[in-house]
């Protein structure tokens, strides 16, 4: 492992989780400024919509800006950007505000995630990206698992706009990670590399692409959707099992990340993915053919767990070939397919059981199809090093 990748994970993972830490200490404060600022029921639904839509939007120009400007000075914008957005919300008298507020700060989020993520990627070299990928992983996760408690805590004590001044503080705190940003290309595309001279539209980006999506698809539309709706409404269990249902998978996949970046790193990104995705259907299956509330339990956690093993892997199949100077780019396109997954999972999983009229598990299934879609993508022919366009013409 490369000393200059020890010198800049820790702080960039740490800053990182900073960055998306005030999304999850927002959870409980959001139905709370809803009804202050006189709105809707729907209201607080938006909020956590318009997080995701910025980050979905920022993703890719994000991307380009890291190459042109640098992943330090990027990184630095994203967060002065998430300061102030936050200072807003802070400081918000309305609805309009609010949801501005928390818009910014997920463009924010998403300009400085790039910036980091590619840091990281390129302090680590060719040899472990796997690893890099799981510590971002793993900031993400900590982040949306330990926000809400401190969030519900902070909320508790001091308002519903708290939430808002810690996040500005610990965006300004995160500043101090981009000294740690190595100021030279440490990563090397291999010879011959279709993006060595720049090119990164390839079949590896294509791949890792959709894979990314639908490993958010599942996660998220089952977690957020499949899983509540099943366990409140058809099974009678509590919101407080519920809350250990998802919390018992999110603290599983957290376990295997120390080892993930060693699997990906050793036996390689596609085969991890191509098991881990087999694994993710085999469990929406079983949870869709066995609806029990044990076969419920088990099967949420071995979705949760192979979903956070899906993305790692498939963000580093994306990035395979890439050159330091696209690889802003090509982290910025297969983020934008991954946030196009955790926004379009929830909302799509019980459009489409309510269009064919099936009850919410088959949402399971639905799942299960995307999934099958992006691992037979990806054992299709190799061609890494191949462009997308030249591929198109063989």
């Amino acid at each position: 492992m490369s000393p200059d990748f020890r010198a800049t994970s820790i702080p960039l993972s740490a800053a990182l989780f900073a960055s998306l830490l005030g999304l999850g200490m927002m959870v409980p404060a959001m139905p709370l400024l809803a009804q202050q600022t006189g709105s809707g029921a729907m209201a607080a639904g938006l909020m956590v919509s318009s997080f995701g839509v910025a980050r979905l939007l920022m993703a890719a120009p994000s991307g380009w800006l890291v190459d042109k400007r640098g992943a330090m000075l990027t990184g630095a914008l994203g967060l002065i950007i998430t300061a102030v957005a936050s200072l807003l919300g802070w400081l918000s008298t309305s609805f309009a505000m609010v949801v501005t507020a928390i818009a910014l700060q997920g463009a924010g989020s998403s300009v400085f995630s790039t910036a980091g993520l590619t840091a990281l990627v390129l302090a680590a070299g060719p040899q472990h990206r796997g690893r890099a990928m799981t510590w971002f992983q793993t900031a993400i996760l900590l982040s949306f698992s330990i926000g809400p408690i401190a969030g519900g805590w902070v909320v508790g004590q001091y308002g519903p706009h708290a939430p808002f001044i810690i996040q500005a503080v610990l965006a300004v705190l995160a500043l101090a990670s981009l000294r740690s940003i190595p100021k030279t290309e440490i990563a090397q595309a291999p010879q011959g590399s279709a993006r060595a001279t720049g090119n990164f539209w390839t079949m590896a980006l294509a791949v890792g692409a959709l894979g990314g999506f639908a490993a958010f698809f599942a996660r998220v539309g089952i977690a957020w959707n499949v899983v509540p709706v099943v366990a409140l409404h058809e099974f009678g269990l509590t919101p407080a099992t519920l809350g250990w249902i998802i919390g018992a998978g999110t603290a599983l996949n957290l376990l295997a990340m120390p080892y993930l970046g060693r699997l990906i790193d050793g036996y390689g990104a596609r085969p991890v993915f191509l098991i881990s995705t087999l694994l993710n259907i085999a469990a929406m299956m079983a949870a869709y053919f066995v609806p029990t509330v044990a076969m419920l339990w088990i099967s949420t956690a071995l979705v949760m767990l192979a979903s956070g093993i899906m993305i790692p892997a498939a963000m580093t199949i994306a990035i395979e070939g890439a050159a330091p100077q696209v690889m802003g780019r090509v982290m910025g396109l297969a983020r934008t397919a991954s946030d196009a997954g955790m926004a379009i999972g929830p909302s799509a999983v019980p459009a489409i059981g309510a269009v064919l009229g099936v009850a919410p598990m088959f949402g399971m299934v639905t799942c299960s199809v995307v999934s099958l879609i992006a691992l037979l993508f990806a054992l299709g022919k190799r061609r890494d090093q191949v462009p997308m366009e030249a591929a198109s013409r063989s």
